[in-house]
């Protein structure tokens, strides 16, 4: 029997196959700042035959836009991205070439309760408002879709589907408005967000059915695999206090009430795999060196920005055992 991980790896395009002998190409240091959308960090630079999974974590994912800026200003593309929730987030910035955009915007509109807060829940139903991907992304601060779509990286979004009691690995294709809402049902929390229709499913966030979904990746048939987590060694998720509401809110949906009723047992079932897999050399994991202590709604810059800063740090501390990891 073919499993939906399976099925959803084989859609992945050709270009997720590459040339791992090949050395990274030098940075570029003339031309337009990639931060203006004129010139795309991966400009020039070519892909690497490993797969970089990103955990989510809601504003801990300050802590993987500093590991995939110092990816980018490395010259390190991956052939296939696969981001859960704001690992999903920090991901699309990263094929995109978008060095820094993930820390700018969090750092800049944190204040601003149409950002990220429970006024906005109160207001529109959303914990993450329209502003963060309608106003922002299409006009105050523009995303560039055409850097997104002729990026040499595979992009994958993981959502929950609530149908299905299941994750939904979503291989962008089109790169557009469109797919962007699967962008948004990848990072819409629990309990504080609408649910999110596409394409005839219904979605949330995909941290409750795959937090980090490195298996993904080994379907795909990668032998090198990247991740980066947004928790320190030794950490246990508890069970979740509010299955009472789950069965209340989500009473239509038995199967995903059941996968949020054991998502403790699953999440700390991947770390511990995850772990054996990195001591035994099979995988390679750059994760926080102690507890992050931003919360789940974080509106304080400095603590993004030195969250931020701490990524990007430990990806440097990590660099020389990743690029002989990956035989570069």
């Amino acid at each position: 029997m073919t499993s939906p991980a399976q099925t959803n790896a084989d859609t992945l395009n050709s270009n997720t196959v590459k040339n791992s002998q090949s050395p990274i190409t030098p940075i570029h240091t003339d031309g337009p700042n990639p931060l203006d959308g004129t010139r795309p960090a991966w400009t020039g630079h070519r892909t690497e035959d490993f797969a970089l999974v990103l955990e989510g974590g809601s504003m801990r994912g300050l802590f993987t836009a500093g590991v995939t800026d110092f990816f980018l200003d490395k010259g390190l593309c991956a052939d296939l991205v696969v981001g859960t929730s704001a690992g999903a987030l920090a991901g699309v910035n990263y094929v995109a070439g978008a060095t820094g955009r993930t820390a700018y915007l969090n750092c800049k509109y944190c204040t601003d309760w149409h950002w990220l807060s429970m006024s906005n829940y109160v207001a529109t139903g959303n914990v993450v408002g329209s502003m963060m991907f309608d106003q922002i992304g299409s006009s105050i601060e523009p995303f560039s879709f055409d850097a997104l779509r002729k990026s040499p990286m595979q992009f994958v979004s993981v959502s929950s589907d609530l149908e299905k009691g299941d994750a939904d690995y979503h291989c962008w294709k089109t790169y557009d408005k469109h797919e962007e809402t699967y962008l948004k049902a990848s990072s819409a929390m629990p309990f504080v967000s609408k649910l999110v229709h596409v394409d005839g499913k219904t979605l949330l966030d995909g941290g409750i059915c795959d937090s980090v979904p490195y298996i993904f990746a080994q379907l795909a048939g990668y032998k090198k695999i990247v991740i980066v987590l947004t928790r320190e060694d030794g950490y246990v998720k508890k069970p979740y206090r509010l299955m009472g509401l789950a069965h209340s809110r989500y009473r239509d949906y038995p199967l995903f009430i059941e996968r949020m009723e054991h998502r403790y047992f699953e999440y700390n079932l991947a770390y511990r795999r995850i772990k054996r897999k990195a001591e035994a050399g099979e995988i390679f994991v750059i994760r926080p060196t102690e507890p992050v202590t931003v919360k789940t709604l974080e509106n304080d810059p400095y603590k993004l920005f030195d969250l931020y800063k701490k990524g990007y740090r430990q990806a440097a501390l990590n660099w020389n055992g990743l690029v002989d990891y990956l035989g570069l």
